[in-house]
């Protein structure tokens, strides 16, 4: 069965985090395989969650954007360079493919083989060189033949003599391949010459005798002269006549929008598809990129594009359970959504474990509380809700942490302390985009105990946030500095027009900064109000 990813946002922060692996712990439990993901780094504060209650670290997902290993289609019929014209035609036949990839013997790609180099090779072929010029093997000859050893030994390997044919018989030497009908003088002038096979073109009739003691293998071929010539020229090994022609081929990680312009101007219509150590995969079409297995993924915390994993258009969204409004949110199929108005995400997922009478153990215990703890600031973010501190309690008991309020200072503390951070690390640890009408949001937060470590650093901060409204587009960018002893925010904004911000929270900025008391909740007491007084000033 194919794993499910759970993820939360990009920038992620605690309670995206937390709420991933505690659900995919959850879907483990209920026997569904799931694999709890990340959109980006961790904040510092994450991390000293995870060291707390040994929990590992997530993988880092960048895209679920369909790749060639999704393809339903895919043929895994392949060419071995030692393989006759003949096996090769065959599996072209088969296939109804115009042309398949040619491997080694370690099944490394090697070359791609067409049809019409097999068909060219037929009409330019002379059988009097044919062993001179080309390669193949005893065990070829004997398969495109269908012949019958009746006497001596049938060597194996590379065929090294040349081929004679009965009216050659008296230019036969040591080594040489002979085909003639079922005369027996000539047969023996034959094994006198050191010929290392003879083949007797015969019907069901002709009665040839084995000859005793003779190390000459005599090979009896129920056919004509004439057919049993077009047959031998079958038994070349592809390696013959391989050109060494430049082609297309991709690894089976490659993703199909990264391939599909190349395969429509390229001029061959069937592509090699390998693994990454060269072995051969597949061979694909462009009309087989039409096809694909969809990535199965869980969205906790977040439900917006903008704010997902790159290439979610091409996942199959089996649920989504979040806490904040709805946007620009639409899928192909109907899907499980569990929203509600709660300070956290994990609160959510700790509600569904009871739904589903399973207690979380320990460790998922104490990263549910540390998501809970993070998103409502210590229980008191405006977002907080009675089902927040219900959930505090009872994991708080099964995680076994004496005081929650003692722990969970300890936390913020762990991820406030901003004076080892870069600006681009302030700005960018947890940032979100808001689109609103034809504009961009980006709307950074940071909690800390010290805000003026932060605004020491605010020509560089203003610097790095023009260089992030170019790099994302961005009309506005606000920085939340929240002081969590205070209980208020320091707003920093750069931009086209702050004087959205102002309008929005009815706050005056001072050389692009404000003080906002008893704001602390980006969710519920800045983006609601930016969103209405963007409205209002697009309609002016």
């Amino acid at each position: 069965m194919e794993p499910v990813y759970v993820f939360g946002h990009k920038n992620p922060d605690t309670d995206s985090i937390c709420s991933a692996i505690a659900f995919a712990n959850l879907e483990n439990k209920l026997g569904i395989p799931a694999v709890p993901c990340r959109l980006g780094e961790m904040n510092r504060e994450t991390k000293f969650a995870l060291q707390k209650f040994g929990v590992a670290e997530p993988r880092l997902l960048k895209t679920v954007s369909a790749q060639i290993s999704d393809l339903t289609n895919i043929e895994k019929t392949f060419i071995h360079e030692d393989d006759s014209l003949r096996t090769a035609l065959e599996k072209l036949t088969a296939t109804k493919f115009s042309s398949l990839p040619v491997v080694d013997q370690n099944l490394k790609l090697k070359a791609m083989l067409h049809v019409s180099e097999i068909a060219n090779t037929y009409l330019n072929l002379d059988h009097s060189k044919l062993f001179k010029e080309y390669v193949t093997t005893y065990e070829n000859l004997m398969t495109a033949l269908d012949g019958e050893v009746i006497s001596g030994n049938y060597p194996s390997g590379v065929i090294g003599g040349n081929l004679k044919e009965i009216s050659e018989v008296e230019k036969v030497q040591r080594g040489d391949i002979v085909l003639m009908a079922p005369i027996e003088e000539a047969i023996d002038s034959c094994l006198g010459a050191g010929a290392r096979v003879i083949l007797v073109a015969c019907d069901e009739n002709d009665h040839v005798l084995p000859r005793k003691g003779s190390e000459t293998a005599i090979v009896l071929v129920r056919s004509s002269l004439f057919k049993i010539v077009g047959r031998i020229g079958q038994s070349i090994s592809v390696s013959s006549i391989l050109t060494g022609s430049s082609f297309y081929s991709f690894k089976k990680d490659d993703f199909l929008h990264d391939i599909r312009d190349m395969m429509k101007e390229a001029a061959q219509t069937n592509f090699p598809v390998t693994e990454s150590d060269g072995r051969i995969y597949g061979t694909i079409r462009t009309k087989d990129l039409i096809n694909f297995n969809r990535k199965k993924v869980i969205l906790v915390d977040h439900n917006e594009k903008n704010q997902s994993v790159d290439g979610i258009e091409d996942a199959k969204i089996l649920r989504v359970i979040d806490h904040h409004k709805f946007g620009n949110f639409m899928t192909e199929e109907p899907l499980n959504i569990t929203a509600e108005i709660v300070g956290s995400t994990c609160t959510i997922v700790y509600n569904l474990y009871k739904d589903c009478g399973v207690e979380p153990d320990k460790s998922m215990a104490g990263i549910l509380l540390s998501g809970v703890i993070s998103d409502t600031l210590l229980l008191k973010s405006p977002t907080c809700t009675d089902k927040d501190v219900l959930a505090i309690k009872e994991l708080e008991k099964i995680c076994k942490i004496k005081n929650y309020k003692f722990y969970g200072m300890d936390l913020l503390k762990a991820g406030t302390s901003a004076s080892s951070m870069s600006t681009h690390e302030i700005l960018t640890s947890d940032l979100k985009e808001f689109p609103i009408k034809d504009k961009i949001f980006g709307v950074a937060q940071i909690n800390t105990v010290d805000p003026l470590s932060i605004l020491d650093k605010k020509e560089d901060l203003e610097r790095e946030m023009r260089k992030l409204n170019e790099e994302y587009r961005f009309s506005l960018f606000i920085l939340v500095i929240t002081d969590i002893i205070q209980s208020g925010s320091y707003a920093l904004a750069i931009g086209e027009d702050p004087s959205i911000l102002e309008a929005a929270l009815d706050v005056k900025l001072e050389d692009n900064l404000v003080w906002m008391p008893g704001v602390i909740s980006r969710k519920k007491q800045i983006m609601p109000y930016i969103m209405s007084a963007s409205q209002n000033f697009s309609q002016k």
